[in-house]
């Protein structure tokens, strides 16, 4: 059985080649998957319940995200988590926007399969990017709870 590390690392290596079902199998039905991201002006962002809708969160990522590199760089291993600080450049597919961040990853582990999920993004970067202009001219509605870009 492989240890916490090798898992998470199996992990990136099979989203690397656009293997989500290993993900998958690798999570707890009801995992929870959670983004930093505001779900009203990202749609990768918020908190998802279960693997169905973690399969929504790639869903929503391929669909908006185009990658041009994603690295994890460095491993912290904890009882039954591990922690992964790495780098992606990529283009947001709305607006063609490249964005260049950091970011941390929390996997929370159980008996083998991850039942955690958080991911932490410079989050200024990303909306920036995704509405192709700058961030303080993002507004949100409160009534429609949809992203509006003024020029």
């Amino acid at each position: 059985m492989m240890n916490n590390v090798e898992l998470v690392k199996s992990l990136y290596d099979a989203f690397k080649r656009g293997d989500l079902e290993t993900i998958f199998a690798a999570s707890d039905p009801n995992i929870k998957w959670i983004s930093n991201a505001d779900p009203a002006l990202i749609p990768w962002g918020g908190e998802r319940n279960g693997v169905e809708a973690a399969k929504g969160f790639f869903k929503e990522l391929g669909d908006h995200v185009e990658f041009e590199s994603f690295m994890p760089q460095e491993f912290f291993s904890g009882s039954d988590s591990v922690t992964v600080l790495g780098h992606t450049t990529a283009r947001m597919k709305p607006s063609g926007g490249l964005v260049e961040h950091e970011w941390a990853h929390i996997f929370k582990i159980e008996n083998g399969k991850v039942v955690e999920f958080r991911d932490f993004t410079d989050t200024h970067a990303v909306v920036q990017a995704y509405f192709g202009g700058d961030i303080h001219s993002v507004t949100v509605a409160a009534s429609e709870q949809t992203a509006r870009l003024h020029h």
